[in-house]
C-alpha cells in the first residue's frame, strides 16, 4: 500500500488519537559520529499550533548534550500491539531557564496519562539543577493506523 502525502489537517487526528492512545515512545539521537541511541520518553504534544510541538521533560545529560549539539534531529516512534504506528522527526532544543518554568506549567497542565506532573521527578521544580526540557519542532509525521496507509506530511526542518 502507498504512503498518501496529506495536509496537517488530515493527518492531525489519527496522529494524535495514535500518539495519545500510547504515550511513551522511542526517541533516538545521533552522536557526533552518526551512531544512533535510542531511549523511552514521554512527549507532551500540542496540537493547538499552526505546527504540533512537543515538550519533553528529560535531564540534559552529557551524552544528551552532545547528541544534540552535533545533530539536533531526532525521530520518536509510537508503536502499539494492534500495529498502529506513528514516527514523529523533529527538531529538538534545549530550553533555557527562563521558558522551562512555563513549559513545565504547560505539561502539568495536560490531564494525564498524556500530561504528567514533572514535579515527581524533580521536587525542585523547573529550576532544579538537572532539569532540562527539550522542546520538539516536528518536520516530517509519518501516521499508520492499522489496516490503512501510511499517511505522509512534511516541510523543510529549520
Amino acid at each position: 500500500m502507498a504512503a498518501a502525502r496529506c495536509s496537517l489537517t488530515e493527518i492531525a487526528g489519527p496522529t494524535r488519537r495514535i500518539v495519545e492512545s500510547i504515550v511513551w515512545c522511542t526517541v533516538s539521537t545521533v552522536d557526533p559520529t552518526g551512531r544512533p541511541r535510542s531511549r523511552v520518553m514521554h512527549p507532551v504534544w500540542f496540537w493547538d499550533r499552526t505546527i504540533p510541538s512537543g515538550l519533553v521533560a528529560a535531564r540534559p545529560t552529557p551524552l544528551r548534550v552532545r547528541h544534540l549539539e552535533a545533530t539536533p534531529a531526532v525521530s520518536c516512534c509510537y508503536w502499539d500491539p494492534s500495529h498502529d504506528t506513528v514516527a514523529i522527526d523533529a527538531v529538538a532544543s534545549w530550553l533555557d531557564a527562563d521558558d522551562r518554568t512555563a513549559a513545565w506549567d504547560a505539561i502539568a497542565a495536560v490531564p494525564p496519562p498524556v500530561g504528567f506532573d514533572p514535579a515527581a521527578i524533580w521536587e525542585d521544580g523547573p529550576t532544579a539543577a538537572d532539569c532540562g526540557i527539550l522542546r520538539l519542532d516536528p518536520f516530517r509525521i509519518v501516521t499508520t493506523p492499522v489496516g490503512g496507509p501510511a499517511m505522509i506530511w512534511s516541510r523543510s526542518p529549520t
